[in-house]
């Protein structure tokens, strides 16, 4: 999109695999792939191998965490225009999900990270903003949202979800699709299935399928293990994730999306499931409520007696299972406009 704006750009990314390793060019960009050492899922960048990079700009653009911290320093070393794009700021909600030594080290690198001076902070979401101001102490805080656009003509005509799960046709299905992480809130929706299973409200034809990442193995393992520990492996179903494609024709085929997110700093899931037109249910968290729109219902945040009622309200077909939202748009071209200005806006 910068490209076509009449922006020169080029990339310094971690490698991936052996495939994008080196000097490459994808889409028309360059881009160099490095073989950086990472932490937690986040590269730890060489500054000899951005420097060059950052040398040419006008404008570095980089996100939190592990880089924040090398490109700000170089930023300012060779006096280039800085931007910091934040996709969700924790502060406390760290320790919601994670041990007390875990939380307080995430915290502390993301306070480091949050703090560093850019000359423009980029929350992805009015909820990332307010708590990049609420957490961070940042004031200059612009939000742009980001975008995805989903739609029918999309799906993979050959896909049955029924099918992949291996469970009859006439199966009422509650799909879940993404990482199996702690903030991603499984284990709330595990707790309201059973809830449900224990109070005999669960119907016979009922079924709740995970479409799961493979990461993080062990909560992965983890989530399994726990399903079958409560006698829920009749009701729910585990499958690996699938094309955008299958998964575009698994939201179409799905009686009922959910999205029990603890924490989102956009939500995806959520909206993509409401762009294919989908009945979902979805966690009060985070950014959540903007993104979502169409025929929906919020539940309380880590609340799984909330949601067990929810659920139990759209299997018994009640009028006010859902509520109705009005469309909302999160078009390519109104993100990269949004990102443009913000660089230019940094030369004002």
């Amino acid at each position: 999109g910068l490209l076509q704006r009449g922006h020169e750009v080029r990339v310094v990314a971690r490698n991936v695999g052996d495939e994008y390793c080196g000097e490459k060019v994808v889409d028309g960009i360059p881009v160099r792939y490095c073989r950086w050492k990472s932490a937690f899922g986040h590269p730890l960048p060489n500054p000899k191998d951005i420097a060059p990079a950052i040398q040419w700009c006008d404008v570095v653009h980089t996100s939190i965490f592990t880089t924040s911290p090398v490109v700000s320093y170089l930023a300012k070393k060779y006096h280039k225009k800085s931007l910091l794009t934040i996709y969700e700021a924790r502060g406390k909600k760290w320790y919601w999900a994670d041990s007390m030594i875990r939380a307080t080290a995430f915290f502390v690198v993301e306070q480091i990270s949050c703090r560093m001076p850019f000359d423009c902070y980029h929350a992805i979401s009015d909820a990332t903003k307010r708590d990049v101001e609420t957490y961070c102490g940042k004031k200059n805080v612009k939000r742009v949202y980001l975008a995805n656009e989903m739609e029918e003509s999309m799906e993979d005509p050959d896909f049955s979800l029924r099918n992949y799960f291996g469970i009859p046709e006439d199966s009422k299905v509650f799909l879940y699709y993404g990482r199996p992480g702690k903030t991603k809130g499984v284990q709330v929706y595990e707790k309201a299935i059973r809830l449900l299973s224990v109070k005999n409200r669960l119907d016979s034809n009922v079924r709740f399928c995970f479409l799961l990442g493979k990461e993080p193995e062990d909560l992965r393992a983890q989530f399994i293990q726990q399903i079958h520990q409560d006698g829920l492996a009749e009701f729910v179903k585990i499958g690996d994730s699938v094309t955008r494609e299958q998964l575009a024709a698994a939201i179409h085929q799905a009686d009922c999306v959910v999205v029990p997110s603890l924490t989102e700093g956009f939500g995806f899931s959520a909206l993509e499931a409401c762009q294919m037109g989908a009945k979902l249910i979805y966690s009060d968290g985070g950014s959540l409520p903007e993104v979502t729109f169409g025929t929906c219902k919020a539940f309380k945040n880590r609340d799984a007696v909330d949601l067990a009622r929810k659920i139990y309200r759209v299997m018994r077909g009640k009028a006010d299972a859902f509520d109705t939202v009005e469309e909302k748009k999160f078009t390519y071209e109104e993100m990269i406009g949004g990102l443009e200005k913000l660089y230019l806006d940094m030369f004002q």
